[in-house]
Formats: structure tokens, sequence, C-alpha cells
């Protein structure tokens, strides 16, 4: 990153799958932000920030001086990008083709144009993969071989990182355990439940279940968690069950709720790192990478097979909650300090750039 002269605001462009209703990557956005205010203020740093999303009307208040640009408007994007400092992914996983190659390419030539007009490229909290194609491979190493810093929120991150000889890289934790949520204070049997549609192709035995659970006394209560794909189906689920349906509107809506909890069984990775954040143990399904990553903190024990599942197995593994949430109070110590780690890790590397 070049040197600036201190006495004017000079913007940092923060990218990422931001303005499209998964509170993940809003969150994740909003636990950047905060990071990088609190670095201004602390080393007087003069930043403001150029945000690319998709809908702005998706996007949380957020913190600092800060500018909204649509992706869907190339002239404004481009603009932000020549007139920046350099570029911040905060948190989430980008560079990967499974959601599809195009989305892939079209990450992947922004930073790479970010880079040849010498804006340079850090990663704060973020994954990488998976990738189904050797080309997506190629493409990302080609890319982050020139990235400044990427601070990983995994050990498989790092690993691929390291193993490719690419760009100066440690181990971090997600952004989103940078936020302040409180703890888990209740004993009431409530059972946060967050769904995607693959769970709509195994209703029956996930219905089946699920209502062997209310009979065993826990209240269950269906989380739209992204707001564009997770309402159907979980008022399709709360329909069967008669049970409840919470949409969120408000990031205080979403940091407080997890702390109303004894439990929660996701298909999403984000509301894990919420629930471990309020020391409130978790079961999560094992559809994506990050999750199955993240369950090995917790040797796997709560993590379940979606084809394999079977009615009484839902019953049988939420008996070992108090264990787990022993655990979980430990492991939420232990992301918070890696998450600190990699905010002073970016504060040097920007104060560097401007001392």
């Amino acid at each position: 990153m070049g040197r600036i002269t201190p006495s004017r605001r000079i913007p940092l462009v923060l990218y990422g799958y931001y303005g499209f209703g998964n509170w993940g990557d809003e969150l994740s956005l909003l636990a950047t932000l905060r990071a990088l205010e609190d670095i201004r203020q602390e080393r007087s740093l003069p930043f403001a920030y150029r945000v690319i999303v998709g809908n702005p009307s998706l996007v949380p208040p957020l913190p600092g001086e800060v500018i909204l640009v649509e992706r869907r408007r190339p002239d404004r994007v481009l603009s932000a990008l020549f007139e920046s400092l350099g570029v911040v992914v905060g948190g989430g996983s980008l560079l990967q083709d499974a959601t599809s190659f195009r989305s892939l390419l079209y990450y992947t030539a922004f930073l790479s144009l970010a880079q040849r007009v010498g804006k340079p490229v850090v990663f704060f909290g973020c994954g990488l993969g998976p990738f189904r194609r050797k080309l997506s491979v190629k493409l990302v190493r080609k890319l982050l071989r020139r990235v400044r810093l990427f601070l990983a929120r995994d050990e498989a991150t790092l690993a691929f990182l390291e193993e490719h000889r690419l760009c100066p890289a440690s181990l971090g934790a997600d952004p989103v355990f940078l936020l302040e949520q409180e703890e888990a204070r209740t004993s009431s049997p409530r059972l946060g439940i967050f769904l995607r549609r693959e769970a709509l192709g195994r209703k029956e035995v996930l219905c089946e279940g699920l209502r062997r659970l209310q009979k065993e006394g826990w209240d269950l209560e269906f989380v739209a968690f992204h707001r564009g794909e997770d309402q159907e189906v979980a008022e399709s689920f709360a329909g069967h069950l008669r049970a409840p349906v919470y949409v969120f509107s408000r990031v205080s809506e979403v940091l407080s709720y997890f702390s109303g909890l004894s439990g929660v069984v996701s298909m999403r990775f984000h509301p894990l790192v919420l629930a471990t954040q309020s020391g409130v143990p978790w079961w999560a399904f094992d559809l994506d990478p990050k999750i199955v990553a993240f369950s090995a903190h917790w040797e796997g024990k709560n993590l379940l097979s979606l084809a394999a599942l079977e009615p009484a197995l839902l019953c049988t593994v939420l008996q070992d909650a108090a264990v787990l949430r022993e655990k979980t109070r430990v492991l939420q110590d232990v992301f918070r300090k890696r998450a600190l780690a990699a905010k002073g890790e970016l504060a040097r590397l920007l104060e560097s750039t401007l001392g």
C-alpha cells in the first residue's frame, strides 16, 4: 500500500459477498469495519471506506465514513477502486467454485485488476475453497502470490497457502468473533434451527426427529438466516411442527437472539459462530466444508450427516448438550483471541503503510 498524506481521508475498498441478505456476510462486514475503525482511532489513521454491495437496502448500519457502491454499477466500482489505498476482503470464502465457476471468475477478475493498478489486497478472517476444478486452483494461486497479507479463518486455509508457498499468511478467525455478544443466560429449552433448501430433500426424516425433540421438551424455533433463501424452508417446517419462525431485521436482534437459546441446530456456518460466542452448544449438518472443519475443534461430536440421518439420532446427540457447552465456553475464548491477534496484524500492516 502506498504512502499517503495523513491530512485527508483516503478510502479503503471493502470487498465481499455483501448486501445479499445473508446475515453471516453482513455481520462479517460489520465486524471488519469495526476492526478498521478501532485501528483508525487507536493509531490516528485517515481511513474512509467504499463498500462494494449487491443491494444497499440489505446492508445494516455501518460505523465510520462509509459509501456503499453497488456492484451492478461498474463505473462506480472502478472509480472507488482507483481512488482507494487498497482492498480489504473481510470474512467469507469468496475464492471457491462450489457456488459456481462464474462467481470465482468474477471475484478473481476484480482482485487481479486491483493488483494490476497497484492496489494491494488483504484478506482478513477469510477461508478458501472448496475447489472442484484444477483451473480454479491455478487462478487462485496466481492471484494469491501477489496478495499482501492473508489472515486465514481456519487451519485448512492456512495449510493451502503454506503448501503452495503463496502470500504471507497467519492463522486468525472469522471476523464475527470480534463482535460482542451476551453469554447465554437461560435454562429454558429453546432450540434455534437454521435450515437451508437442502433440508427439503429429507423433510420427512427431519420432521420426525424434530417432533421427537418436541416430545422431550424442546421448544423449536425456525430461523431464516439468509432472508432471500431460507424463509420459505423455515415456514414449511414450522407449519408442520407448529413452531414459530424468526426473520431478523436488525443486527441487535441477531446478536441478542443466541443468548436466549439452550441449543442450535444449523445448516449454515455463522449461526455456529454466534452460538459459540454466546457459549451455546450446537449441532450442524455436514453440507459445507467449513462447517466440517469448525466441528473438528469439538472432535466432530456435534456433526451430523444429513444423508444418513435417522429420527432417533437427533434426540441421542442432543443428550450431550452439557458436555458440548463446557467445550464451547473454552473454545469461544480461543477463537476470540485468534481474531484479536489477526486484528493486531492488520493494524501493524496498515500503520507501516502510512508510517
